[in-house]
């Protein structure tokens, strides 16, 4: 199978634009190279209304209404699958708040279920965004994260930190209340310990709205190969000065034929193993919409969806041609309301069981276990840096 792929709202690591809340990446797939089989089509459909390409930002509504149901044709033809992507950049701000603070490979005050049981990092992000994360701190922690000097990406850190314990008893319970205060203050007396800084440019791009979405497309691809039962061949993504090359060796990495026998990875309390190895045995360039109808296609449905999310209208003939659409995508949403609506469907079942007394005491006895290792690593970590600064005067006296 081929892919085609393209995306708007592009802001790079501008993340706060008030005007581009949303990020979208759209894939368009088929079983056979469209840009080989269908360029005449395409090239003859976008000569009716008189452009050498079809471009929808040039075309409008009105051009793309007067050949919808021609490009209609062509891809019922195609039989392809589509996926669609939806990011919210907001939300995306939330979740590195948490990873960059509060993940318990480097914040030894944290609980270890705290983060790395997904309900529990899940609650947390949502209390945090709604109780403690101001507008300002979310655009702190970003500097932080994308900041070009570890000195600098430090000092970011120190302040968000200090930032949030202003905030922190607006949340709603004492347990909340607790937990995030410990992490928090041992974040501004421990900054050492945690990695916010990314020494290459390439690298530091990795925490875009891009990206994250590009990680989820090889995600969604690989997944539609699996379905159809058929090997993708090459990826097509429209052309990313910036992201070009991370993009690139992203591919590179998780495509490698090595991987095929990885175990796959085991979150805590997941039923579903993570693939180490995505999109085998593709490759993966990059083109212009001008060279390649497929992005001529995924250009022009991407931009008619976005209208659509937005409340704006579009025509009856494109209208049918986004339901048929549609139909056939397959769907990810990065978001408050969709991770929010998929992890209470997911966690209902335990968030409502009835816990028999053996298991409420095997629990605490967890709990408390893992709250002696707690204290163990800080009382561990704290000798050691303390050890440290022994050494460091012994050896400047």
């Amino acid at each position: 199978m081929w892919a085609y792929v393209d995306e708007t709202g592009n802001t790079g690591n501008n993340l706060f634009d008030p005007e581009q809340p949303l990020f979208i990446t759209a894939a368009f797939m088929t079983k056979s190279n469209f840009d080989l089989v269908e360029r005449a089509s395409i090239a003859a459909i976008a000569k009716k209304v008189d452009s050498a390409a079809l471009h929808a930002n040039v075309l409008g509504v009105a051009r793309i209404e007067e050949i919808a149901a021609d490009l209609h044709k062509v891809l019922k033809r195609a039989d392809p699958r589509f996926f669609l992507s939806r990011l919210e950049k907001l939300y995306l701000s939330a979740t590195k708040v948490v990873d960059t603070f509060f993940d318990q490979g480097e914040n030894h005050a944290v609980p270890w279920h705290v983060y790395w049981l997904r309900p529990m990092r899940l609650m947390l992000t949502f209390k945090l965004a709604k109780f403690v994360i101001t507008e300002d701190i979310a655009q702190t922690v970003w500097k932080c994260v994308t900041a070009k000097s570890e000195a600098t990406s430090k000092a970011f850190f120190v302040e968000a930190a200090k930032a949030m314990l202003e905030h922190v008893d607006n949340l709603p319970d004492a347990r909340s209340r607790q937990v995030v205060r410990e992490a928090l203050e041992w974040a501004v007396a421990n900054p050492e310990n945690f990695s916010t800084y990314l020494s290459e440019k390439a690298l530091r791009y990795t925490h875009s709205p891009n990206f994250v979405a590009f990680t989820n497309l090889l995600d969604g691809l690989d997944d539609a190969s699996t379905r159809w039962k058929r090997p993708l061949r090459e990826i097509v993504h429209d052309k990313q000065a910036e992201l070009e090359k991370t993009f690139a060796s992203w591919h590179a990495t998780v495509s490698k034929p090595e991987l095929a026998d990885a175990e796959p990875l085991h979150w805590p309390g997941e039923a579903e193993p993570i693939k180490v190895q995505k999109v085998s045995g593709s490759t993966f360039r990059t083109s212009t919409e001008d060279d390649s109808p497929g992005l001529q296609v995924v250009d022009v449905l991407l931009w008619s969806f976005k209208r659509v999310f937005e409340g704006k209208d579009v025509g009856q003939n494109t209208a049918k041609l986004l339901n048929w659409a549609s139909k056939r995508t397959y769907q990810h949403d990065f978001s408050f309301q969709g991770v929010g609506e998929s992890a209470e469907a997911a966690f209902h079942r335990i968030m409502n069981a009835d816990l028999p007394d053996k298991a409420i005491t095997e629990s605490k006895d967890m709990l408390e276990n893992y709250e002696q290792n707690r204290r163990k690593h800080m009382t561990a970590y704290a000798d050691a840096k303390a050890g440290k600064l022994i050494d460091s005067v012994a050896k400047d006296s």
